[in-house]
Parts: structure tokens; sequence; C-alpha cells
């Protein structure tokens, strides 16, 4: 009896830890599972940031292609002589016929001429049925904005077409004084079009809340949020949009991780077959036109992901416990046969000499088999230390620039330079559209230059370190960095000295100057012009090269550890942390060094200490 009540208690024992282990094993899974979720989506959040850069960009460029029409319209002597004399009907017929052919040739929807008083004198639809000339639209903001000297901007729909564009409006002046006012309207269908072609969906809001510009036709105009009372006053007033029209949009929040920037949705699907898809939800401000750009990334592919890393770490965990469950056993049968080997030594005290060869030669076998165990466990550690740096060097791989919007603004200039003379050639102006051709093939020109640099750039270099010219690796980084540049606004001022080689690797030294002017762009506030300066000095065996901005500085907590891998001070999704760690091990595998400082008159400074290339080469890890 006692002996059962003894194996009973035994079993009670064994039963609790089994239930303990498997609270713990469940417990860890359900912790590992929600932190690899929120890592995947972090992830993914962090693709998503760079696909709204571009579509942001594009847009803007978009826009940027019909801006300057109407200031050139309202400078054109038959709009001007048209204002001064409203009543001659010849000149309005001229400027009909005029605004229809620019209209044409621009791709814009419309074209108008308005008096000061908002009513219309003259319009490319003039010979349509829904004309515009006679019409008053002195209530929309882009004619009141005009009227004061500024460029108007406005989005809505037509009221006599109900077509949704985008409108610009300039002043025309007869010496100082506003006579009139110019107006394009660009239709928005090929902006859409360029939208439904992302991976995800794509949609504009308005500062109200109302998507005006979407890939999926089931979110144009409608309302993200409730609309203010002041929002629909005044877009009544406006006559911007049809209020009774405009319904929510069926966009659901499911989840909004806090701590974020997205949102989990569930939204209509635009391409699939389901009503309905779950969304990672994006979004990002453009300040000009005070609009939200939004991106709806589909889940399903994170949800796959995730699916494989759970039924992998599943089958690891089986494995795991199939391993302990046989170690287990094997232990058992270990201490049965001491147990049984203590018996036979107790019963046959005769044999003991006999016996002891025996165990001895078990003992033997018990001892390689720790042995061999131990190092199996050995190779395993290592394997998996190799792996663990294997992934983190994978993920250092993985970094690239998305240069696409390098390319984006030559490529619609180019367009617009060939729009413009096919006008030209149309009307017979031959000097003028050989000029716009000429520009076109500067552009091309250019567009080469950069791929050329691009692909010499991204080939793969030798890991030695031979002579190489300072020249050439700054004017190649400048050269990748040209676009940016232009569009910061800033001006970089080069070595003075030239004909200076180093000791070094041509793109892993082209890899530090790109980091450090880059950052420096970055560093500098939005309310000043980058300036850059780069001086090199050469003093014998040793080259120094000085990089120093205009930006805001480094914190002198910061200072310390600016070298530090994965250490950053940019926002989040702007850096990771990497650029500098790298170009410090580049410039240490150089035999040089890399120091970094403020400046006394503000802004930052970084010296290189290179050797010069009469000191001879070495190797170098890349």
């Amino acid at each position: 009896m006692t002996e059962v009540g003894a194996r009973g208690r035994s079993w009670g024992s064994k039963l609790l830890l089994a239930g303990l282990v498997l609270c713990v094993l469940f417990s860890v899974g359900y912790l590992g599972h929600a932190e690899l979720t929120r890592k995947l989506r972090a992830d993914y959040a962090r693709e998503g940031q760079g696909s709204l850069t571009l579509y942001s960009e594009m847009t803007s460029g978009w826009l940027d292609r019909f801006r300057a029409l109407t200031p050139i319209y309202a400078r054109h002597p038959a709009v001007v002589e048209a204002l001064r004399n409203p009543s001659n009907p010849d000149l309005i017929d001229g400027l009909n016929r005029d605004l229809e052919i620019w209209n044409a040739a621009s791709g814009t929807a419309d074209t108008y001429v308005m008096r000061i008083d908002g009513r219309t004198i003259a319009a490319s639809n003039w010979a349509e049925k829904t004309s515009f000339v006679g019409k008053n639209f002195s209530f929309r903001p882009y004619f009141a904005e005009a009227r004061d000297g500024r460029l108007g901007r406005f989005f809505g729909l037509g009221t006599t077409s109900g077509v949704r564009g985008y409108y610009f409006a300039s002043p025309v002046r007869d010496g100082g004084t506003i006579i009139g006012v110019v107006v394009t309207k660009v239709a928005v269908e090929g902006l859409e079009q360029d939208f439904r072609q992302s991976r995800g969906q794509i949609f504009v809001t308005d500062a109200a809340g109302v998507i005006i510009l979407a890939g999926n036709p089931l979110l144009v105009l409608k309302t993200l949020t409730p609309m203010s009372a002041a929002d629909r006053r005044r877009i009544s007033a406006a006559q911007q949009f049809d209020l009774s029209a405009i319904a929510p949009a069926p966009i659901a929040v499911r989840e909004a991780p806090e701590g974020e920037d997205y949102e989990i949705v569930v939204a209509p699907a635009d391409r699939a077959q389901a009503p309905e898809t779950e969304f990672l939800h994006l979004s990002r401000t453009m300040p000009v036109e005070q609009w939200n750009l939004h991106l709806l990334m589909d889940t399903a592919p994170l949800r796959a992901e995730l699916w494989t890393y759970t039924m992998l770490a599943a089958a690891l965990a089986i494995s795991a416990g199939m391993g302990v469950a046989m170690m287990v056993q094997r232990r058992r049968r270990l201490l049965e046969r001491l147990r049984d080997r203590e018996r036979a030594q107790a019963v046959l005290e005769r044999r003991v000499e006999e016996r002891t060869s025996e165990l001895s030669h078990a003992n033997v076998k018990l001892q390689e088999e720790v042995a061999e165990r131990k190092a199996a466990e050995e190779s395993l550690r290592r394997t998996q230390t190799e792996l663990i740096q294997a992934g983190k060097l994978a993920a250092l791989g993985q970094m690239s620039a998305a240069l696409s919007h390098e390319f984006n603004q030559p490529l619609m200039a180019i367009r617009a330079y060939a729009e413009n003379a096919i006008a030209f050639v149309d009307a017979g102006a031959g000097p003028q559209a050989s000029e716009n051709l000429s520009r076109v093939l500067r552009l091309t020109d250019r567009m080469g230059q950069l791929s050329k640099h691009l692909t010499r750039f991204a080939r793969r270099s030798q890991d030695t370190v031979e002579p190489v010219s300072l020249d050439a690796a700054l004017e190649e980084t400048l050269s990748l960095l040209e676009g940016r540049i232009e569009r910061a606004g800033a001006s970089v001022v080069v070595p003075t000295e030239t004909g200076i080689k180093v000791l070094g690797g041509q793109v892993r030294l082209q890899h530090v100057f790109m980091n450090l002017i880059g950052n420096a762009l970055d560093a500098t506030p939005p309310d000043r012009d980058p300036v850059i300066s780069i001086r090199a000095t050469c003093r014998g065996a040793d080259v120094g090269v000085v990089v120093e901005d205009n930006g805001t500085g480094i914190a002198e907590d910061a200072l310390p550890r600016i070298f530090d891998p994965f250490f950053t001070t940019k926002e989040v999704g702007k850096g990771i942390g990497l650029g500098l760690s790298i170009s410090y091990n580049i410039i240490k595998d150089f035999g040089g060094t890399i120091r970094a400082e403020n400046r006394e008159e503000g802004g930052a400074r970084f010296t290189l200490r290179l050797r010069a290339a009469e000191a001879g080469g070495q190797e170098a890890a890349e």
C-alpha cells in the first residue's frame, strides 16, 4: 500500500511539473508571437514609408508640371489686350482660339480668363455647350487669391462639368494694376492611374478629411473622419463638393498600436475578389497643398510570413521537446542499469573482480558518450554564433537607397519639353522647337551620366588598399548627390588642392563621403540654405580631409557615441544609425582615423586622416 501511494504521489508530481512546463511554454510562445508580430509590422511600415516618400514626390512633381502655365499666360499680350478691351469681339475671338490651342498643347482640362469682377470673358471651351464664357466664378477661393496678387490653388468639382480637377490661377497685370485673372484646370485621371499601379492603395485627403484622389474608385469623395461645421460652411461657400453625396469612407480601424505610426484597418479591396481586406494604414503630410497622402498595404504577405515563423518556432519547440524526452528516457535507462548493477553486485559479491572489469568498460563508454555530447553541444553553439553573425551581416547588406526620384524630375522635364516642342512645331516655331529638343538631349545626357555613376558605385569593389584619386571619389559622390543638393538649395565648396591620392578603395571612400555629405544636408534646418565645405591637405605621408556644415551641430552628450552602431539622432524612419559606424570602420581599414566635433560658429566638423598613396598598400576588409 505504501509503494502504491508513493507511486501515486510520484505521478502527481510529474503531472504538476508537466502542467507548469506547458504554462511556461504557452506564455513564452504568446509573448514571442506578439513581439514577432510587432517587429514584422514595424519592418512593413518602414517599407511603406519609402513608398509614401516616392508617391509624395511624384504627386508634387505632377502639380509642378502645370504650376508655371498661368503665370506665363498672364503675361501674354493677347490676354492683357483682351482684358483692356473686353467689348472688342475680334480680340475676344482671337483669345478664345489661343486659349483652345494652349489648353490642348499643355494637356490641361480647361483654360479661361476672367475680369476683375470674376466674369469669364474667354475660355478654351468657348465653342462647347458647357462654355465658361459669361459665367462668374468669383466665389472660388483661387479667384480671390489671384485677385490679391498671389498664385491661386484649389481642388474641387467643376460647377459646370461636375468633374474633379486642380485649379491654378494667376493675376493679370497692366503695369502695376491687376486687371483680371487667368485660370487653368488640370484633370486628375492620369495621376490616379499612376496611383492604381502601386502595390498598395494610394489616396489623398484634404484639410477637411475628404478623399479627393484615390487609385480605388470606391474611396473617391468619401470622408475619413466626420466633417466639422466650419468645413461644411467653407465647402458650401466655395461650391467645392456636393455635400449631400459625400459619405463616410468604408474604412474601419481594427487596431491602433500605441506608440506606432500605423494602424490596422479593414477596407474594400481594389483588385481582389474579396469585398473587404485587412490593411496596414500609413499617412504623410504634404504641407504645400495642405493634403495628407495615405497608403493601405495589404497585410496578407505579413500574415503569411508570421504564419511561417510560427510554424518554424513550433517545429523547433517540438524538436526540442523530443530531444528533452529522449534525454530523460536515456537517463532513466541509465539509472535503471545502475540499479541493476548495484543489485547484481549485492547478490554476486563473489564475482567482484569480473564485474569490476565490466563496470570499468561501461564507465569508459559512458565517458566517451559524455565527451561526444559535450563536443556536439560546443559545435552547436559555434554554429548558432555563426548563424547570428551571418544574420547581422545579411541585415547590414540589405541597406539600399531608392533613387527613382533622382530620375523623376528629368523625366518630367523631358516630357514637358517634348510636349512644348510638338506645340511649337504645330505652330511653325522651328527655332523654339529645336531649343526644346536640345534641352531634352542635355537632360538625357545627365540621366546617362547619373546611371553610369550609379552602376560604378553599385559594383562590388576589391578588398585591397590601393592608390585612389581623392578628386575622382569626390566628383562621383557629388554627381550621385547632385539632385538632392539642388533640391536642398545647398552650396558645396570643393578642395582647392587637387591631384591628391590616398590609400583606400574607390567605392568605399565614396561611401564615406556620401554618408558625411548626406548627414550634413539632413542636419541643416529648413530655414537656411545648407553650406558644405570640403578641404583637403597633404603633408608628407599624411592626408587630411575636413567636411564642415552650417547645420545644428551634434549634441554634446551624443559626441562620445556618434560612431557607435545603431546610434542615431535622427527621427524614427529617417536613419538606423549605421552610416557613421560603417564609415568609421572603412577609414580604420584604410589605416586612417575619423573624428567628429562641433564648430565654434555653429555646425559640425568631421576630420579624416588618411595615408598618402606613396605609403604603400595592405589588405583590408570591405
